[in-house]
């Protein structure tokens, strides 16, 4: 149960990846493409009826949308440990499990950390604005060097999540024999930097896990309690005893067996 359990949850967390961003993507296409259309209207520029009402996409809808992929992400990450941890017992290899979790709490820590980093940016922005007002060349150099500090704390990071991300799938490669879960595992270590490829990593996850297959059943030895049959023996002349095909003497009379 666990192994069929496992591989169904992890191919519907890959899938639910790959459909996330898609979704987000054309949200934010659909939102723009009919902010562009009420605005053209309202300035009279289109005489033509737009394609979308200029109040389908509200500010309001477009943040529960957000909202509910953000709660779908969230799904797909719980489906993502429960298969990895189901599978990580399946194969007898708890680091599949470990790793996982290791790289959730090296995001959440990271997150907070990242948030606690902003907040101090916009501290130090604010206080070194104050009372400068003729130059703006200190406050600026402030908010470059924080902003590189952000990105270096979100790409240690991201880097590090990746890393116990990977390490986990090849712990499963290595178990199960599927290939895609070390492309995987190194494709979404490299979509820290271009997250395109981060995407393409989950293809080659959800391929993986609909490639997994039980393990084979050990050889074991199979006794059989059937008499043997009549060509396996050997019939003595004298008493008509039954005999082992390549003896010599009768087991029960001991006369020379012919």
């Amino acid at each position: 149960m666990s192994f069929d359990s496992g591989k169904k949850l992890g191919l519907t967390a890959s899938i639910l990846y790959l459909t996330v961003p898609i979704a987000t993507v054309a949200l934010y296409v659909i939102f723009i493409f009919s902010l562009f259309s009420s605005v053209t209207t309202l300035t009279g520029r289109s005489t033509a009826t737009p394609l979308f009402s200029p109040f389908a996409f509200s500010f309001g809808i477009l943040w529960a949308a957000i909202i509910a992929l953000g709660l779908l992400g969230l799904v797909s990450l719980i489906l993502f440990i429960i298969s990895m941890y189901q599978l990580s017992h399946y194969y007898n290899e708890p680091g599949i499990f470990k790793n996982v979790i290791y790289s959730l709490i090296v995001s959440i820590v990271g997150g907070v950390a990242l948030i606690i980093t902003m907040i101090a940016v916009f501290l130090v922005s604010l206080t070194s604005s104050i009372g400068r007002t003729s130059s703006t060349a200190p406050t600026f150099g402030v908010f470059i060097i924080a902003l590189i500090a952000i990105v270096v704390v979100a790409l240690v990071v991201g880097i590090a999540s990746a890393l116990l991300n990977k390490r986990a799938f090849n712990l499963l490669s290595a178990k199960s024999g599927v290939n895609s879960f070390d492309t995987a595992g190194l494709l979404l270590l490299i979509g820290v930097i271009i997250p395109i490829v981060s995407w393409i990593g989950w293809i080659f996850a959800a391929i993986g896990f609909n490639q997994l297959k039980p393990k084979p059943l050990e050889n074991q030895t199979i006794y059989s309690t059937a008499p043997p049959s009549p060509t396996q023996v050997k019939f003595c002349p004298n008493c008509g005893a039954s005999n082992n095909i390549t003896s010599i003497y009768c087991k029960n009379c001991g006369q020379p067996l012919q």
